[in-house]
């Protein structure tokens, strides 16, 4: 496991490396449905992110990468049909951060929120709009700046 993680409880290490198909499936099935270019561009996402992010993060994102076809399909097997309850379980679930970030080291706490904020915005844009104009539909709007995720603070001494 994780050296930025391995203090963590087993439920709390599983929350933040699944985090990123959390934030994945809350902007996809914002407007109600999954759409099959939006779950092939979370897989080429999470590959993307085993070597194009900081260090610390390639590891989070290759561990994931290991089951992330699985674990995206099971996942949507399991959540509520209805899109509101869907939506707020998956908002809950990504909010269960607020407690565990800071029990992180903070440079690894801050990426991590950037990460998956970047990871939002990427996965809203996948999905449609004319060459990215408009992409981003109004379902996808409310939740793309993950407003339940409070950013870390750092307090840098």
């Amino acid at each position: 496991m994780l050296d930025y993680i391995k203090l963590l409880s087993e439920e709390e290490k599983q929350i933040v490396l699944l985090s990123p198909v959390y934030v994945s499936l809350l902007i996809a099935g914002a407007d109600g449905h999954f759409d099959s270019d939006e779950k092939k561009r979370i897989l080429e996402l999470i590959h993307i992110k085993t070597f194009s992010e900081r260090y610390e993060l390639t590891m989070l994102y290759t561990e994931l990468e290991t089951e992330a076809n699985l674990q995206l399909r099971n996942m949507i097997a399991s959540l509520p049909e209805d899109t509101q309850e869907r939506n707020q379980l998956l908002s809950d679930l990504i909010a269960r951060l607020n407690t565990i970030l800071p029990k992180m080291e903070p440079i690894f706490a801050i990426q991590l929120y950037d990460s998956l904020r970047q990871f939002a915005h990427y996965i809203a844009n996948a999905d449609g709009g004319w060459w990215g104009i408009s992409a981003i539909g109004a379902a996808e709007r409310e939740f793309v700046k993950l407003p339940m995720l409070d950013k870390p603070a750092f307090t840098g001494q």
